[in-house]
């Protein structure tokens, strides 16, 4: 399995910093050297991606992957990587004194993204883990603690081994050097095994499910690229209608009709047995 490598570097700063080499799915970092003392500290932004990609600040370009930088202001940043049709937005919050590690594998596919934003919280302790979708399987050197959203209190300082799992979804690992003196928080993003060409699953291949479109004021609901009210329309389904069910994510399902790959909102549609 391809791996991540790390070195951490000393800064005049006193923040230590981490530098990722980029691979493919297993992401090392230190953080519990980052020192979080002042709030008129700079703040330090680690971002790798798969494949190699534009790094946007609240719409400024500021460099491509991998990117580093120790001097910028501890805020709330929009944060964007992008190349050609595959990009991630999300809002991060940079913490004086301290480093965030942001890796992604981009995908045109939203289902095919994967990723893990690493950060530290200087109230709380031991580690919390979310992940996207939710109630995934949550494992610390080997042992199973849990679902996702949750927080790992028993964790000893030092080196430690994170998996994430979930049905349909590629398995996600990453390792840490966690300190009793911060919180280590963990975002976990995991590909779809369907969207990833995966998908070996028993179900997947002997069962064909579909939902049929409800009634709606407009006549027919809207299949967005994305699950996303803000994505762009790519077809329409009338009421009525039944589509090829491929995947569900929070409140949206991922349908096939007419040969378009879309999502359309849980509330306009039903499974059908």
């Amino acid at each position: 399995m391809p791996r991540f490598k790390s070195t951490v570097y000393s800064l005049p700063s006193t923040v230590r910093v981490l530098i990722l080499a980029t691979s493919y799915i297993l992401l090392t970092t230190i953080l519990s050297g980052c020192t979080v003392i002042g709030s008129a500290r700079p703040a330090a932004l680690q971002v790798t991606a798969t494949p190699e990609a534009t790094v946007f600040l609240d719409g400024k370009h500021i460099g491509k992957t991998p990117f580093f930088t120790d001097q910028l202001d501890a805020k709330e940043y929009t944060l964007k990587i992008s190349v050609s049709e595959a990009s991630y937005t999300e809002k991060i919050v940079l913490t004086p004194g301290a480093l965030t590690a942001v890796n992604r594998e981009l995908s045109a596919n939203f289902l095919g993204q994967a990723g893990e934003t690493l950060s530290l919280n200087k109230q709380g302790e031991g580690v919390f883990v979310s992940s996207y979708p939710d109630k995934a399987e949550v494992s610390l050197d080997g042992r199973i603690a849990g679902e996702t959203p949750m927080i790992i209190t028993d964790v000893k300082e030092g080196d430690h081994q994170i998996s994430i799992n979930k049905t349909g979804y590629i398995q996600r690992e990453f390792a840490i050097k966690s300190s009793n003196k911060y919180q280590l928080v963990a975002n976990v993003t995991l590909a779809s095994e369907f969207a990833k060409g995966q998908s070996t699953s028993v179900e997947s291949q002997s069962q064909t499910k579909s939902v049929e479109i409800l009634k709606t004021a407009l006549g027919h609901v809207r299949v967005r690229k994305e699950p996303s009210l803000d994505s762009p329309e790519v077809a329409t389904i009338e009421t009525g209608k039944q589509a090829e069910l491929l995947q569900e994510v929070n409140n949206w399902y991922l349908v096939k009709i007419d040969g378009k790959l879309g999502w359309i909102s849980t509330q306009y549609a039903k499974k059908l047995l």
